[in-house]
């Protein structure tokens, strides 16, 4: 009869310290991983709601308008149609389903998108500019939000998706209201800008 292998207590109190060692030393990388896959999915969907919206102006025949909002729990956006010369807009901050609670009759919410801070990642308009603009429904560009009955043209729309000031990807909606991406480094997933 052949005596019967095991490990000593010693063996595997050394097994666990180098798992341990090893664990401890991927997790950040792992955290990294994780939080850069959130960016790229989190301005995925807002590259889907750009293209949505585009498409539900001319589909409606009307404009549709775009708001961004934050505040200290979250970002957020908001797609919805209000009557053309209306400056009303629906605020995200009030959840999915009532954005455009408070937007007066004839406002539609399309979409609301939140993004909780807790995400480490937010989506936020270029400073200096108006955090809204609409789908014009004929020629599928992008226009400013009326006021006082004038609806102009932009020359682009610039929006952040970011973890901080050094990862972040710019999506830019073209006059033409078709958005491209760049980001801060080219290891994000789209060219570097």
């Amino acid at each position: 009869m052949r005596p019967q292998r095991a490990f000593t207590i010693v063996e595997l109190l050394v097994t666990i310290a180098l798992v341990a060692i090893t664990l401890a030393l991927v997790a950040p990388s792992f955290q990294n991983l994780i939080l850069v896959s959130r960016l790229k999915g989190i301005n995925q969907q807002l590259v889907t709601d750009l293209q949505l919206a585009r498409t539900e102006a001319v589909g409606r025949n009307t404009l549709l308008r775009l708001a961004f909002f934050d505040n200290s729990g979250m970002t957020c956006y908001t797609l919805y149609t209000v009557p053309p010369t209306s400056s009303a807009r629906c605020d995200c901050r009030l959840g999915v389903g009532a954005a455009c609670s408070t937007a007066g009759a004839g406002a539609t919410e399309v979409r609301t998108v939140q993004v909780e801070r807790s995400l480490s990642v937010q989506v936020v308009p270029a400073e200096g500019i108006d955090p809204a603009f609409a789908y014009d429904p004929v020629t599928g560009g992008i226009k400013s939000i009326p006021s006082d009955d004038f609806i102009g043209p932009l020359a682009a729309f610039t929006i952040f998706t970011k973890l901080d000031d050094s990862r972040w990807l710019r999506t830019t909606v073209a006059p033409t209201g078709r958005p491209s991406v760049c980001g801060s480094v080219a290891s994000l997933g789209a060219p570097a800008c």
